[in-house]
């Protein structure tokens, strides 16, 4: 934890919490299911920032999301990918392509979400779409979730260690792949330090006061 607490819960305001602005995102895209893979040490109350903790599950419950407690997910976001994953898989469900999204980006949109899935759904013979952005420092392509990952990389995401994410993927020559340009770089921005809280917080409150 290198917040020092466990992030998912800070408010960026008032019943405002980190992890729940993505997953409202993520219930406004197109997306059929949703998992949320959750450490069990969690106490999640995010989910019931606004309403009470058993209205908010049974919202969510209704909208197609569901819960998954991960014992491991402390020893790094591999194991949280392999739950999820094989949450899916075992609901017996025809499944051709997964979307992945991190809980510390606060700023994604359910657009964001589409376009991914409009663009696989376009190209069926990549194995992943992935958001892009350009480096800031040396100008080149950083390929990143949200991303789009097809059935033909199942199996290489159940055999990624430790704290890999699906990141690693998409420097394997393995698979082809696309990155889908972000048409707003700031959408992207993730909470690691506290310095990066006070960044976002800052951002939600000039969007609030935008809308």
């Amino acid at each position: 934890m290198r917040m020092g607490v466990r992030k998912q819960s800070l408010e960026l305001s008032k019943n405002k919490p980190l992890a729940r602005m993505g997953l409202l995102a993520l219930l406004s895209s197109d997306l059929h299911e949703i998992k949320v893979v959750v450490n069990p040490e969690d106490s999640n109350d995010w989910i019931g920032a606004e309403d009470s903790a058993v209205s908010a599950a049974h919202h969510f419950q209704s909208s197609g999301v569901t819960m998954i407690e991960c014992v491991d997910a402390q020893k790094g976001m591999s194991y949280s990918i392999r739950c999820g994953l094989e949450a899916l898989l075992r609901e017996g469900a025809a499944l051709d392509a997964v979307v992945v999204v991190l809980a510390d980006q606060p700023f994604i949109t359910s657009g964001m979400i589409n376009r991914l899935i409009r663009c696989w759904s376009e190209r069926p013979e990549l194995d992943f779409v992935a958001t892009a952005v350009h480096e800031a420092n040396e100008g080149e392509i950083v390929l990143m979730p949200p991303a789009i990952l097809s059935r033909s990389m199942f199996d290489s995401l159940f055999q990624l260690k430790g704290d890999a994410g699906a990141r690693k993927l998409f420097r394997s020559t393995d698979f082809q792949g696309y990155g889908l340009l972000a048409l707003d770089r700031e959408t992207l921005f993730d909470v690691d330090t506290p310095a990066d809280f006070a960044l976002a917080k800052k951002r939600y409150l000039g969007l609030s006061k935008e809308c």
